[in-house]
């Protein structure tokens, strides 16, 4: 028998505060080449931590190189790129910037 998986996406207050405005999304929502800003992380600790210690701080400006179901999202920071997975970039709440 086989299982099937749903996606997961965080539902956390951070999340609920930001989709008011209807211009947040999760970060594996988002386009290739497009530029973001990084709104809010959710409520994990750890994953928060780890993310800081990235680069990736609230403000930050950056551009998703890319985005595909099939491989990590991929962005471009100060000049790295870093590759994020599905499970860790559905838990970053971005804008687009336009």
């Amino acid at each position: 028998m086989f299982r099937v998986f749903r996606k997961k996406q965080c539902t956390c207050d951070a999340y609920e505060g930001c989709k008011l405005d209807q211009k947040c999304v999760f970060l594996n929502d988002v386009k290739k080449n497009t530029n973001v800003t990084l709104e809010e992380l959710c409520n994990n600790r750890c994953l928060k931590q780890k993310l800081r210690d990235m680069g990736l701080t609230k403000g930050v400006e950056f551009r998703v190189v890319n985005n595909s179901n099939d491989g990590p999202v991929v962005v471009n920071l100060r000049g790295s790129k870093l590759a994020l997975g599905h499970g860790m970039s559905q838990k970053i709440i971005v804008r687009e910037i336009r």
